[in-house]
């Protein structure tokens, strides 16, 4: 058990807190066929099979270069995307997480994002529990912070909260997630239902519903 006591929790937000990967990949379908691209996109279950084997998807160029997009309809779709997803395939929360969230926060714990998506797409889907978090926590992708990866984002979160690292824990649902988490020196919790961690993995705190994610916070706090 880590000794630091947990004072704050930064979310991902696809696959965590909204539900969005069907969207992204409906999206996909419509721009390959507008451009014209004769593609045999993966399913929902395809896709997180290839995820939790350690396929990158995010930020958004390495989610249509994985399903195949060559790289100039990639970087095509990426602008098309930041101008028009959240209005063609708007994504929604997952049941339970306006709830969830308000019993972390009245919990004590600070609340922060650190996601892979550009705010304009965040912010509708969440608008209801956007003030819950500490806007020194939030980290947002975009243009000129291709740079500040995730584990930038959870080390500065840190800093810029005041607190250690170690007292810090990093909600998400991909490897990757992970594995920034480990760098940042931020404890860690998986949730399955998510884009990334379909396989079982017995060495990780790991959750099955978005209401467990309190449950795991409150109580059991993830080492």
């Amino acid at each position: 058990m880590n000794p630091d006591p947990l004072r704050a929790v930064f979310f991902d937000v696809d696959g965590v807190l909204l539900d969005s990967l069907p969207q992204h990949l409906r999206y996909c379908a419509l721009k390959a066929r507008e451009y014209g691209l004769d593609l045999r996109l993966p399913d929902v279950e395809e896709l997180r099979d290839a995820i939790s084997r350690g396929l990158r998807v995010s930020p958004m160029l390495h989610f249509f270069l994985a399903i195949g997009f060559p790289v100039d309809f990639a970087e095509r779709g990426v602008a098309d995307y930041e101008r028009e997803f959240v209005q063609r395939c708007p994504p929604v929360p997952f049941p339970g997480v306006d709830a969830m969230l308000r019993r972390v926060a009245r919990a004590g714990l600070v609340l922060g994002l650190v996601t892979s998506n550009t705010r304009d797409n965040v912010e509708p889907a969440l608008s209801a529990t956007m003030p819950l978090f500490d806007p020194r926590a939030v980290f947002f992708f975009g243009h000129g912070r291709e740079g500040r990866d995730k584990r930038w984002c959870l080390d500065e979160g840190a800093r810029r909260l005041r607190v250690p690292p170690s007292s810090c824990v990093y909600v998400g649902d991909q490897p990757a997630d992970r594995a920034a988490a480990i760098a940042a020196g931020v404890r860690f919790l998986g949730v399955r239902y998510g884009w990334g961690f379909l396989h079982a993995d017995p060495a990780l705190a790991m959750v099955d519903s978005v209401p467990a994610i309190a449950d795991a916070l409150l109580t059991e706090q993830p080492p």
